[in-house]
């Protein structure tokens, strides 16, 4: 069996990334691991009358920012019990900005929350769970919640 040593956790700040938060410090606390929690960004584009995607000029820094001081606070609340390290990103793809992450990384796991969507909801808005375990460089873990337990 291969030991975990690195666990990458994709962090939006729902209560099913908290769940799979809760989970791999679980899981590195008992394994010596340590945390990378991760928050996408994914910049806004607009389609232009000639049907091209245009990104529009938007000065990403203080979004970045944001994220980052929120992500460090939450790491700052945890016990010091495990290395956390937060990363926040850009990436059209969120699902593959996460596995290039992982794979750059050297990461043993990628812990993530899944909203278990499924029926139309789940083919609309499709899953980036699912999207991230097809071309993941490690094994993925997905954590559900109760839908109870989501509202």
């Amino acid at each position: 069996m291969s030991e975990f040593r690195s666990f990458v956790v994709p962090f939006d700040f729902s209560e099913h990334a908290e769940a799979a938060l809760g989970v791999a410090k679980d899981l590195a606390g008992r394994l010596g691991a340590e945390i990378h929690l991760v928050h996408v960004i994914t910049p806004p584009i607009y389609a232009s009358a000639y049907g091209a995607a245009v990104p529009p000029q938007i000065d990403m820094a203080p979004i970045r920012k944001s994220v980052m001081d929120s992500l460090s606070g939450l790491i700052d609340q945890a016990s010091g019990a495990v290395k956390m390290t937060p990363t926040v990103m850009e990436g059209m793809n969120i699902a593959v900005t996460i596995q290039e992450f992982a794979r750059e990384r050297e990461a043993d796991m990628i812990v993530m929350g899944t909203h278990g969507r499924t029926g139309l909801a789940h083919v609309f808005l499709g899953s980036v769970a699912e999207r991230t375990l097809r071309n993941a460089p490690c094994p993925v873990l997905s954590v559900p919640i109760e839908e109870s337990d989501a509202s």
